[in-house]
């Protein structure tokens, strides 16, 4: 196939094009969830160990490879991150790649990312003339909001000596090639609620003998939506989404259910605002259960917090990124409320992920779709970005 920008590559990356696109389509075919990742990790271990990567460490955390990549020369050391779990639920991609995994797909393309990690550890391992080190962190468990958490609990900076780190992520809504950068605050800190309505079941026919928790679950959500339309400065930012409603059973129309249930997700930017959300939920969802003569009980959940892209190494990525593909090809994005587990890196590390731009006629279905599809023309280009990010800081900080 046409190699994407193919004169503005790294020095032999064009030439393993169909070969990246082989290890990721078959990564695509075989999606594993959460720290469950024993399939991808012997297909990471055993192109690291052809490409010459011979220190591999699987045993550090469940589902996890960490690969370490030394240069001709003293210097510091960096970390480089790729996701490679998938998500629960059915490949629509149509491809005859597709997942063979029922209720499970690559479809917020980790199966990309996987890929043009791996490229660049045969990058780097075929030119160690830089200074220092990288170490190269294949993570599992992002969607779930625990694999970055559990890799930096175990003390894997520490260990590493990682003094910054960097990552990337596929981004439909940028051209394909384009790369993503934004110094400062990139993606929203991610909280999940659910809520537990009780009332007291009874005939349909007749209610006043029972406590129906169904409109007080409506008065709930209802109300939720104020905290952000009336609660919150309008300047800030936060999004609060009750995404599922569980009452009774369809066929039982004339049953007035005990219970119902509520969840959903809440994404915001400052700490503040985190913390505000958290208590006004907290405070309101029981009061109006009560006024209403039920119970409410409400669990919390801190999923991952805000990424916070460093300034100083966003700037330098971007600066050696565009000398690499010319300025028409890297671009400063707007921030977005989806989040990333990524952000638990750089609250103990400075340093910056990417957006990889897949965006093309046939690449235009946003991430978590069913029908969503990686791009392969993007991963030579990936390669290339992340490889030479790598040199160019150790090169910068050795210096």
């Amino acid at each position: 196939m046409a190699v994407l920008l193919a004169d503005r590559l790294l020095p032999g990356v064009a030439d393993w094009a169909d070969e990246l696109t082989a290890i990721r389509h078959d990564l695509h075919s075989h999606p594993e969830r959460g720290f469950d990742t024993d399939r991808t990790v012997g297909v990471i271990c055993e192109n690291l160990r052809k490409w010459g990567v011979t220190d591999i460490n699987t045993e550090f955390v469940k589902g996890a490879v960490i690969a370490v990549i030394e240069g001709t020369r003293p210097g510091h050391t960096i970390g480089i991150r790729a996701d490679m779990d998938c998500l629960p639920m059915n490949d629509h991609c149509g491809k005859e790649y597709a997942s063979q995994n029922e209720g499970l797909a690559h479809t917020c393309g980790h199966d990309g990312h996987t890929t043009w990690l791996l490229g660049t550890a045969r990058y780097l391992a075929a030119h160690r003339d830089f200074p220092g080190k990288v170490v190269l962190i294949f993570q599992p468990a992002e969607e779930i909001s625990r694999g970055a958490q559990t890799l930096v609990k175990a003390g894997l900076l520490e260990k590493y000596g990682i003094e910054e780190i960097y990552g990337g992520h596929t981004e439909p809504m940028l051209p394909k090639g384009t790369i993503g950068f934004k110094p400062g605050p990139l993606q929203a800190a991610s909280d999940s609620v659910y809520v537990t309505v009780k009332g007291f079941g009874t005939h349909g026919g007749r209610p006043h003998l029972g406590v129906d928790p169904i409109p007080v679950a409506a008065q709930i959500v209802t109300a939720l939506q104020t905290i952000v339309s009336r609660k919150i400065n309008p300047i800030d930012t936060a999004v609060l989404s009750i995404c599922s409603i569980n009452a009774g059973r369809f066929e039982a129309v004339n049953i007035v259910p005990a219970q119902c249930t509520l969840s959903g997700t809440i994404r915001t930017f400052l700490p503040e605002t985190r913390a505000f959300v958290e208590e006004t939920v907290k405070t309101m969802v029981p009061a109006i259960a009560k006024a209403n003569g039920c119970e409410a009980e409400v669990e919390y959940v801190h999923e991952c917090g805000s990424v916070i892209n460093t300034p100083a190494q966003t700037e330098a990525a971007l600066k050696v990124t565009g000398e690499l593909l010319g300025e028409d090809h890297v671009k400063v994005i707007d921030p977005f409320m989806s989040s990333e587990d990524f952000s638990e890196y750089l609250q103990r590390v400075p340093g910056c992920i990417i957006r990889v731009g897949i965006k093309d006629e046939d690449h235009a279905v946003s991430l978590h779709n069913p029908n969503f599809d990686f791009n392969d023309e993007v991963l030579p280009v990936a390669v290339s970005v992340v490889a030479n990010m790598a040199i160019k800081r150790l090169e910068a900080l050795a210096s």
